[in-house]
């Protein structure tokens, strides 16, 4: 359990920080900041596309061990294609591999595009509704579930990788050349991050309805403990978020020490939005029963 945990935190993340980077890249920076920002973003999402790939792969492996409860169906030929194709689980598995081999490649051929990269990279998040708890329902309403962590999913992606480019913005903006961009780019993204957040967590609470029965406060689980932590850091990190909007982005054209504090607090946001992500994690596997 510990170790699908961790292939699947290692997935959702390294798929979350592409789409994010490619996201910002294309819809909030300039021309001349996306060009300099998409060299120096070129090897981290590379890095990036091949490690969901890998742990695309892994995930059906360690799936396939935990079904069989046998750790050498991992490795075998009959069990593996008996998961792929046999059932729900393989061939929204199937998809995932074969979306996010179109992403690693595309990354290593376009280095980085940012529509391009950013499309592929939604539909490898997208997928992640075909499997677990989205998949508890039926008809109507298994297809409102999926479409909403569908687009749960992509908020939180939106978010947790254009923390990147933005602290990138943030150092960039320090330089007389790209500080104009920087900033554009930079209020952009906090603007837009209005509407992100908040449908990120429409989209969330809907998650736990859905998941747990029409449960908004489910019963005393592990499930709901482990969710009530994520919501916990969910929360801080929207306060951070708000310090940052409007006590120190307004100041950026005209207080050096902005700078320092945004990057401050917005790299304490990456690491926060990692811990969520390994948090989700954890939940995905636990029955919310």
């Amino acid at each position: 359990m510990t170790a699908l945990a961790l292939c699947r935190f290692a997935h959702i993340l390294a798929a979350m920080l592409v789409f994010g980077a490619s996201a910002f890249l294309w819809l909030d920076a300039p021309d001349d900041l996306r060009r300099a920002l998409t060299a120096k973003l070129r090897s981290f999402q590379t890095a990036a596309a091949f490690l969901a790939l890998a742990t695309a792969a892994l995930w059906l492996a360690l799936q396939t061990a935990a079904i069989a409860d046998d750790g050498s169906a991992a490795t075998d030929p009959a069990a593996l294609s008996a998961i792929l194709f046999d059932t729900g689980f393989g061939r929204a598995s199937a998809l995932r591999l074969a979306l996010t081999a179109a992403l690693a490649l595309a990354v290593s051929r376009s280095g980085g595009a940012p529509p391009r990269i950013a499309v592929l990279s939604a539909l490898v998040l997208a997928s992640l509704a075909l499997v677990g708890h989205a998949v508890l329902q039926t008809g109507p309403l298994g297809l409102l579930h999926r479409a909403n962590h569908a687009l749960h999913l992509l908020c939180a992606g939106a978010w947790v990788g254009g923390l990147i480019p933005f602290v990138l913005s943030l150092a960039a903006g320090r330089r007389g050349a790209l500080r104009h961009s920087a900033v554009a780019a930079m209020t952009r993204f906090s603007l837009s991050g209005h509407f992100v957040v908040a449908a990120l967590v429409a989209t969330g609470l809907v998650d736990v309805a859905l998941t747990s029965g029409f449960d908004l406060l489910p019963p005393g689980t592990a499930y709901r403990e482990w969710l009530d932590l994520k919501i916990g850091v969910v929360a801080g990190m929207i306060a951070l978020a708000l310090v940052n909007r409007y006590a120190l982005v307004p100041h950026l054209r005209t207080r050096a020490k902005a700078y320092a504090g945004l990057i401050a607090l917005s790299l304490v946001n990456v690491a926060l939005g990692t811990l969520v992500v390994a948090l989700s994690s954890v939940v995905a596997g636990l029955d919310p029963a």
